[in-house]
């Protein structure tokens, strides 16, 4: 049987121990050329000696000499084990409760294909026009309240088994994503207490690990906690930020952490090692938002100082990339909209990211390109208010989120005129175009899609309330409540959700 090259490789050699001989003496002369046995026996008197005289440094060579004789073909073998060994125990935590003709495909492979195509960040799954939008008022919507204050942050498992809400309130609550019941709640501590295994303050962002293991949430406390998913319990806390963390992501297939802060800084954590890896710099302004995919690196807004950059952790460099759109009047030469702060940011794969901010426009861009690709100004319409002296004044609804279904062409946005907007990345990725709006009452804070694995349910989980996340410049009162809605999408009778390049 012919044996496959990515598997064949020679077997290193043991490297011959030094021995040190008086002048005028000669060297013992081997007989016969040693074997992979006699590598295992310990035949040499002065080894023996060095034996009798120090064990436990003879014990820590003799383990070198060990790992030395793994050859690289044989840890590549190993490794790929493990990985598929971890693949099969998450399928079998998925697949809970589906029948055995939901299962009727390979699933290692099918999750290794999608891992490998992530990973190059080349493709699109082309699904926005494979969903129902003729009856978006028929969707199944479901509404969680366990929340006195305003839902501030949204987070959502791979898996779609669970997800977590967070608020002003310092709470953090646990829901199932199937019967939408409570299963637990974090409570928040008064302010200014010390010493507490949670917040103490407003929470402004959360993130989950993408092996399901890890929460990582923080707020205006300056902390950064890290709590155990399976296990229900806090783990440890990062409080290095001088400032209020305003945004955090976890790196598709590992648990490096990136946070981002008003401090003007980003942080880069290692969740598994418990450990502070480095700090970026660059934003002039508070950092608003930060998001990242499979590669190492992540891209930010910097609010007010109207850039968004990509981070290459790695070449140690970064992409900046200038904002301050116009938003101009086709009557009047002056501009009536400026874009002033960049409040939130997207990756749909690893060359294309939305922005949204608070002159209500939307923007497109790639890396390959300074300026955005395309912008939809006025993206969530006007927002009219009477006054006494200037009559109506029309004020755009700023971008208050957005969130993409990742490696494909569809993306939501939210602002508080009720809606929130799905959008239509077009053929050409050049461009892109409203295709529905969903009824959602109250200020969106926090968006979060994805479609779970393997039963492929697409769920669109909306942290809403009275008032933003940021401030109280809007308090919203007729018919809002402080609550998360879910939504499933359906797909249509004959779709199905394929890649295509």
């Amino acid at each position: 049987m012919a044996v496959d090259s990515f598997f064949a490789s020679a077997r290193k050699r043991k490297r011959p121990t030094r021995t040190t001989s008086k002048p005028g003496q000669r060297k013992p002369s081997s007989a016969r050329k040693p074997t992979k046995a006699d590598s295992d026996v310990e035949g040499d008197d002065d080894d023996q000696d060095q034996f009798d005289i120090n064990q436990s440094s003879e014990s820590e060579e003799e383990s070198s000499e060990e790992e030395i004789q793994e050859t690289a073909a044989e840890k590549r073998v190993r490794l790929a084990k493990a990985y598929l060994g971890k693949l099969e125990d998450t399928l079998d935590d998925d697949i809970v409760g589906f029948d055995a003709a939901d299962l009727d495909r390979d699933l290692i492979a099918e999750r290794l294909k999608k891992d490998h195509d992530e990973s190059e960040g080349r493709i699109h799954l082309r699904i926005a026009d494979a969903f129902k939008w003729d009856n978006v008022e028929g969707l199944k919507t479901d509404t969680c309240r366990g929340h006195q204050l305003p839902v501030t942050a949204v987070a959502l498992a791979e898996n779609g088994a669970i997800f977590y809400s967070a608020s002003k309130d310092g709470s953090i609550v646990k829901w199932d994503a199937t019967t939408f019941k409570k299963l637990h709640t974090f409570p928040g501590g008064r302010k200014g207490v010390k010493n507490f295994d949670g917040h103490t303050n407003h929470i402004l962002c959360m993130a989950i690990s993408s092996d399901n293991q890890y929460l990582a949430t923080g707020g205006k406390d300056k902390v950064i906690n890290i709590w155990s998913v399976k296990e229900d319990k806090h783990i440890v806390k990062f409080n290095q930020h001088r400032d209020a963390i305003s945004g955090l992501a976890f790196r598709k297939g590992s648990n490096q952490l990136y946070s981002a802060s008003y401090d003007r800084t980003i942080k880069l954590w290692n969740i598994d090692e418990r450990a502070y890896i480095e700090t970026l710099f660059g934003h002039q302004d508070q950092i608003t938002d930060i998001d990242t995919l499979g590669r190492e690196r992540c891209v930010s807004t910097g609010g007010r100082d109207r850039t968004s950059r990509i981070w290459k952790i790695v070449e140690e460099s970064q992409l900046v990339f200038r904002g301050g759109i116009a938003t101009k009047s086709p009557e009047l030469a002056r501009p009536l909209y400026s874009e002033g702060s960049l409040d939130c940011i997207a990756q749909i794969d690893e060359s294309m990211f939305v922005t949204g901010g608070d002159s209500g426009v939307l923007s497109l861009w790639e890396i390959s390109r300074k300026k955005p690709v395309f912008s939809m100004h006025t993206a969530h319409g006007l927002n009219t208010v009477q006054s006494e002296s200037e009559g109506n004044i029309n004020t755009p609804y700023w971008i208050t989120a957005v969130a993409t279904l990742r490696y494909s062409d569809l993306f939501i946005s939210g602002s508080w005129d009720g809606f929130v907007r799905v959008w239509k990345l077009a053929g050409d990725n050049r461009s892109f175009s409203e295709i529905a709006k969903i009824a959602v009452p109250g200020v969106v804070n926090s968006i979060q899609i994805k479609t779970a694995f393997p039963s492929k349910r697409t769920l669109l989980v909306v942290g809403c309330g009275q008032e933003l996340k940021s401030g109280r410049w809007i308090r919203l009162k007729k018919g809002v409540k402080n609550c998360t809605k879910i939504i499933e999408l359906e797909l249509g009778s004959d779709s199905t959700l394929e890649f295509t390049k």
